[in-house]
């Protein structure tokens, strides 16, 4: 419809334009014949002021009309100006048309620069959005990568901590296998001794109450080696560990995010406070230029002040502290939390320190040299499962990591001890306890010139101490 009427519009426009060229044309014929009259007329009173009446009275007006008439008629029906009109007729339709055609392609290449235009600027919109998007695949990809990063690490140490428990298991299965057979031998001995010899009743009763001590010795260190297993497998199986991790690793990506929002903070209030001091300046330039005084210029007014320097982060973004504070009043685990020495020397691997423990105890055992059974105390145990990542005792986060680790140790096993010794003890056993106390203090002064910082070597001299205890009783026999 809209064509159709610019169509129209064309066309009408082209007939008052034809129209008007026609007119004007016309005036301009008008004006010329009106001229050439005049001068006609000039002439002729020129003329028939020379001639006398009788000749003017002879002229017949009407006859040269009629004959100027015949001659405008015939020249106009010539078949010379027919082809002439006919040729400019041809010439401005064809060039009507060639105007409504050329007006129809300049609306359409104006409408097809419009979609382009259009399309031009979807695209312009679709490339920043695609932008920000990329920008933010980016970021998350890095983010990705760090927590991919802190996986990969503790999934490192988890295995490095499996394969070493592996290890002292098995040298642990096996020492006790050979303490087995030790014992196996002892008893084989005892009975060949006892069939051989004819001992008396007291020697009878006191191998009888060494045998139910040595029993009672053996099922408590069995049940010790159990809770052992069973408080290691929680400690390393439990869910409080993976969460603790989960959180690790959100509170650093955390930590990063508000470092960011912190920076931009800043930014804003570094402009908010330059756009402040600018309207300051102008307000009193609007307020000099409004109240001029004639008295000398006021000095400058003096800078801004500083901004104040932020708030330590540890107390801002740590609301852990007062839950710290509470847990320290309530379960007093300031002792627990392994704190970082800062300036103290590297050590050495734990793994070294317990190959070389357990290698010099399987020597001694060699030997023949008896080993004395140490109780782990709480201050010895705790050191031993320190974190591997020294952290920084300022964090809130790392306290709380410290807490939840003191709160997941394994108690410490109690060493296997003796049943309370009843007043109608034999004079035997008196002695047996005597050669057993000797014997310990020697063992003493002997392992106290070669220390083992090891929890391995202490579980093993528990694991001993049945067996040293049996051989210093089967020791009077000989």
């Amino acid at each position: 419809v809209s064509h159709m009427v610019l169509q129209e519009v064309s066309s009408m426009q082209e007939n008052l334009e034809v129209e008007k060229t026609c007119r004007q044309t016309v005036e301009a014929l008008a004006t010329k014949l009106n001229r050439q009259n005049r001068s006609l007329k000039r002439k002729s009173m020129m003329y028939m002021a020379h001639l006398d009446a009788n000749v003017i009275a002879e002229i017949n007006l009407s006859d040269e009309e009629e004959n100027h008439q015949e001659e405008e008629a015939e020249i106009c029906s010539s078949s010379h100006c027919q082809i002439v009109i006919s040729e400019l007729r041809n010439k401005l339709e064809a060039c009507l048309e060639e105007k409504k055609k050329l007006a129809f392609e300049l609306e359409t290449t104006k409408d097809l620069l419009h979609k382009t235009r259009e399309e031009l600027l979807r695209e312009k919109h679709d490339n920043t959005v695609l932008i920000a998007e990329t920008l933010q695949q980016k970021k998350l990809l890095g983010k990705y990568n760090r927590v991919s990063q802190y996986a990969v690490e503790e999934y490192e140490a988890l295995q490095a901590d499996l394969e070493l428990e592996k290890d002292l298991r098995v040298e642990a299965e096996n020492f006790a296998h050979k303490m087995l057979v030790e014992q196996k031998k002892l008893k084989r001995q005892s009975q060949v001794m006892m069939q051989s010899v004819s001992p008396s009743e007291a020697l009878a009763n006191a191998l009888k109450e060494i045998t139910s001590l040595t029993h009672t010795m053996e099922k408590q260190r069995l049940e010790h080696q159990k809770q052992l297993k069973r408080l290691e497998e929680e400690l390393h199986g439990s869910e409080l560990q993976k969460q603790l991790a989960a959180l690790e690793r959100k509170t650093a990506v955390l930590e990063e995010e508000r470092k960011e929002c912190m920076e931009k903070c800043s930014k804003v209030e570094t402009e908010a406070k330059d756009l402040r001091f600018t309207v300051e300046e102008l307000q009193k330039k609007l307020q000099q230029v409004s109240n001029p005084l004639p008295g000398p210029p006021p000095p400058p007014p003096p800078p801004p002040p500083p901004p104040p320097p932020p708030p330590p982060s540890s107390v801002s973004a740590n609301p852990l502290s007062s839950l710290m504070s509470l847990l320290r009043k309530k379960k007093g685990t300031n002792a627990d939390i392994p704190l970082v020495e800062k300036d103290g020397a590297p050590k050495e691997p734990e793994k070294d320190i317990r190959q070389q423990a357990v290698s010099e105890m399987m020597e001694r055992i060699k030997k023949g040299i008896h080993l004395r059974p140490v109780v782990q105390t709480g201050n010895r145990a705790r050191p031993q499962q320190q974190p591997r990542e020294r952290i920084p005792s300022g964090s809130a986060i790392q306290e709380l990591k410290g807490i939840l680790t003191s709160t997941k140790r394994p108690s410490p096993c109690p060493s296997p001890t003796a049943r309370p010794s009843s007043p109608e003890q034999s004079e035997l056993q008196k002695v047996l306890m005597k050669r057993r106390g000797v014997l310990d203090t020697a063992h003493d002064n002997m392992s106290s010139s070669q220390p083992f910082p090891s929890s391995v070597l202490d579980l093993t001299r528990v694991k001993v101490a049945p067996s040293s205890a049996d051989k210093n009783h089967a020791t009077p026999k000989h």
